[in-house]
């Protein structure tokens, strides 16, 4: 997943900062900073609720779409035992969302999630055993209303779930003493693993049915790392993709059809087509400083 050029590169830049902090005390990290992750826009590329008779859409109440997000927000912290947090927010809905429209998000209807005092680790600060990289993110549902509204039963028993499977995965995990083992550790956990901890996942949900209808799901997934050492993830990283997931047998776990990664060197965009449920809808978002 990774490329030879990329480590090789890295293994280079260890040796040196490892020879500069032999002679020296490594620096207090950089304060904590305050995270978000937040949608901006939506466009219904395909109306979920429409229902159509000879290519004519019928009103039932309407062939309009009421769309929400639904995040699964965690946060871990490798090496601190029983550090892993897990909370659903759930976004306002946009209403009346036609075929082929598209709407600015704002207030509630960006479903924001905010992760607090965050570690923006720098590259020296892995020589400091005092120091932990944190992990952090969401998994996010884009969601349209229906009948019965129901699906936060099934995003808070994942939400226990995923607390309990990073703590398993990351939170009991050493922290290693240089920066390639640091990126091979978080990457390994977040892709090597990454579909057992789907397959865990559902035999958790407790929502099976007579839910709002879900389009897909997508990860998005923080590391707390900013200067140098932000700098030479986000090389890392620039091929790496979160791999399509699918969930068999249910639809609460939706399947996850992307997402994104990203550091705290800056703020990130991401552009995210969820299609499930017979709709299709697409959302921008943005990851950065809260």
């Amino acid at each position: 997943m990774r490329g030879r050029s990329v480590k090789l590169a890295v293994i280079g830049l260890v040796s040196a900062i490892g020879l500069i902090a032999a002679a020296c005390a490594p620096p207090p990290p950089a304060a904590p900073k305050n995270w978000s992750l937040k949608a901006t826009s939506i466009t219904s590329n395909d109306s979920q609720d429409e229902v159509r008779v000879f290519g004519a859409c019928v009103a039932i109440p309407n062939c309009d779409d009421e769309a929400y997000l639904i995040h699964v927000a965690f946060k871990v912290t490798i090496g601190q035992a029983n550090s892993a947090e897990a909370w659903v927010v759930t976004g306002d809905k946009v209403n009346d969302l036609s075929e082929g429209e598209t709407n600015a998000l704002s207030g509630g209807q960006q479903a924001p999630v905010t992760f607090n005092n965050i570690k923006p680790l720098d590259i020296l600060d892995v020589f400091n055993p005092s120091n932990k990289l944190t992990v952090f993110g969401t998994y996010t549902w884009a969601a349209e209303e229906d009948t019965i509204n129901s699906l936060s039963t099934g995003a808070n028993g994942l939400a226990n779930t995923f607390k309990s499977v990073l703590n398993s995965l990351l939170a009991s995990a050493t922290l290693p003493s240089n920066e390639q083992a640091i990126i091979d550790l978080v990457l390994d956990a977040l892709f090597d693993n990454i579909g057992s901890l789907f397959n865990i996942i559902v035999s958790n949900i407790p929502c099976l049915g007579l839910c709002d209808d879900v389009l897909g799901g997508a990860v998005y997934v923080g590391l707390g790392a900013g200067g140098t050492l932000g700098s030479t993830l986000n090389s890392l990283l620039a091929g790496v993709t979160i791999p399509n997931i699918a969930i068999p047998l249910v639809d609460v776990p939706p399947d996850v059809q992307g997402g994104g990664i990203f550091t705290m060197t800056g703020p990130k965009n991401f552009t995210q087509t969820f299609t499930g449920a017979d709709g299709q809808h697409t959302y921008s978002f943005t990851a950065g400083q809260a």
